[in-house]
């Protein structure tokens, strides 16, 4: 599920983020979201965004790793190995938020006497596609991309079965 990202060292101490997409500023172009360049600190705006700026900084420059300049988002993205980031207190690690959201709600389902084969249509009160979850978590394990520590959160559950 996760893997190393080696462009981690291209990461600077950086100003925080603009609140505007300077390159949109500069045409009169609108954006959506914005974005942060964690090598020069550019503040450009989103995929989701009509002119997608920060990908297009990424393909003419080769700077490899953004971040959300949204207020409450903490998430970093690699271009080159296409993994979300984040920043913890022993260094960079990658993570997949699809495996981070159903871990946080399998205990909470498991512990109120949920089934550890749920349909694979199941979807919690929550909205979020957890049957779904189940397959995705157990195909990762089976092809050896489930990281010992994800495997180890899952393990500790009360009610976890694989």
């Amino acid at each position: 599920m996760s893997s190393t990202c080696t462009h981690i060292d291209a990461v600077g101490q950086l100003a925080p983020p603009r609140e505007v997409c300077e390159t949109c500023i500069a045409i009169g172009g609108e954006w959506v979201n914005l974005r942060q360049c964690l090598t020069c600190a550019v503040t450009l705006c989103c995929d989701s965004s009509p002119n997608q700026h920060m990908s297009g900084h990424n393909r003419a420059t080769a700077h490899p790793v953004m971040r959300s300049a949204m207020p409450d988002q903490d998430w970093s993205w690699c271009f080159v190995d296409q993994a979300m980031l984040r920043e913890t207190p022993g260094g960079w690690e990658t993570f997949d938020p699809f495996l981070e959201a159903g871990t946080s709600m399998v205990g909470e389902y498991l512990a109120a006497g949920g089934s550890p084969d749920p349909a694979p249509d199941f979807v919690n009160e929550h909205g979020f596609p957890l049957g779904d979850w189940f397959a995705f978590v157990r195909e990762a394990r089976a092809n050896g991309e489930l990281e010992p520590r994800d495997a180890a959160r899952l393990e500790a559950i009360p009610g976890w079965r694989w």
